[in-house]
């Protein structure tokens, strides 16, 4: 998005200094005011400053960490916890602001979608290994991706995508799910293709049966973005669900929740659903068509 606005005046110290005949040392000429900003190049600065001034604080509270740890000889266990909190702590920062600026820059860009043929299979995979590490250190599985039998002729996994705007929505989507899973669960991925569209269902939460009930409705309400009749506000939801659902809706996909019986049998679980059309309205109407099947190997008399 731009701004463009045509201006030509002098700033308050050239209107003085032509005023006084030049007398307060500048050379009273007018001063172009800048013709045109770009509104999402003016954001992407502002939350580069906000991003350094924040890294600058956190630096600020490190460095004093460091000073109490290693000016104690012998900390005590509630000093050790203080300080291992302290590092904890400031690790989470650091990420949130890379996810801050991410986020930001994802939402403030309004160029144009790069349609390009892409896996589904090999693109939720790679969001898995992305995540991989976070979720060793919670002892959360990370199954593999699966991809179940087609419903009609087409059993692929290909649809037409904008790679810079999906590959942080499958990210986020999987590190929404890590973030509500407990302890030693499993998050699940399972897609099933149909001839024009590819459903993604992820395990989102595991808990009780009303809990499930519970989760599954906040969730419906949050994907319709039914802000309710009573007036009450939403349910707060994390902000990686936010992006994603954003970059879900650039995509022409859907989304829903599901219980475990159409995702998996292990237990009462709730499941997020995405399912992405083979071609998004928006690359339909620049002329794009559904990807190709992949070619098939070389035939035997070959």
């Amino acid at each position: 998005m731009t701004l463009t606005f045509m201006s030509k005046r002098p700033l308050p110290s050239s209107r003085a200094d032509a005023e006084n005949g030049g007398q307060s040392g500048g050379a009273g000429t007018e001063h172009w005011v800048p013709a045109t900003v770009d509104a999402t190049s003016e954001v992407t600065t502002l939350i580069d400053q906000v991003s350094h001034d924040l890294r600058s604080a956190l630096n600020g509270v490190q460095s004093w960490a460091y000073v109490l740890d290693h000016s104690l000889d012998a900390p005590t266990a509630p000093v050790q916890r203080a300080l291992a909190g302290l590092r904890t702590a400031m690790q989470q920062q650091v990420m949130l602001i890379q996810h801050m600026e991410e986020a930001v820059r994802l939402l403030a860009d309004e160029t144009e979608p790069q349609w390009e043929a892409v896996d589904l299979a090999a693109a939720m995979a790679q969001a898995m290994d992305a995540v991989k590490p976070a979720a060793e250190s919670r002892r959360v599985t990370l199954a593999d991706v699966l991809v179940h039998d087609g419903e009609g002729s087409r059993g692929d996994a290909l649809v037409q995508a904008d790679p810079r705007r999906l590959e942080p929505m499958l990210r986020h989507l999987v590190l929404h799910c890590l973030k509500q899973a407990r302890n030693g669960d499993t998050i699940d991925a399972h897609l099933e293709p149909a001839d024009d569209h590819v459903k993604l269902r992820l395990t989102e939460s595991r808990t009780t049966a009303d809990r499930i009930k519970e989760r599954l409705s906040v969730l419906s309400e949050f994907f319709r973005r039914d802000v309710g009749n009573d007036g009450a506000a939403p349910a707060r939801q994390s902000s990686a669900l936010l992006l994603a659902r954003r970059m879900a809706e650039l995509h022409g996909a859907t989304l829903g929740a599901e219980p475990s019986t159409q995702c998996e049998q292990d237990g009462e679980s709730a499941c997020i659903a995405v399912t992405f059309p083979r071609v998004p309205p928006a690359a339909a109407a620049t002329g794009i068509e559904a990807p190709s099947l992949p070619p098939s190997g070389p035939s035997a008399g070959a």
